[in-house]
């Protein structure tokens, strides 16, 4: 059961800095810039590989137990 909930669905996305909202909040996971960059959406192979390296990232940090406010529920 416990293995279900901590199963991160993760993505990858080209954003603009310019409709980026700063914020408090950031988390120091270092992704491999040679894997998640600009190039990888031309290919979907690459694609898929750098979003199961940004998935097994997250999910190392979740299981640790650090930044447990970054993988809650947003409260509105």
């Amino acid at each position: 059961k416990i293995a279900k909930r901590s199963k991160i669905k993760s993505f990858v996305k080209v954003y603009n800095y310019n409709h980026l909202m700063p914020t408090r909040y950031s988390v120091d996971i270092p992704l491999d810039k040679t894997v998640v960059n600009k190039d990888v959406f031309r290919d979907p192979a690459l694609k898929r590989k750098a979003r199961r390296e940004a998935k097994v990232k997250f999910e190392e940090r979740y299981k640790t137990g650090k930044n447990k406010w970054f993988f809650q529920k947003l409260r509105f």
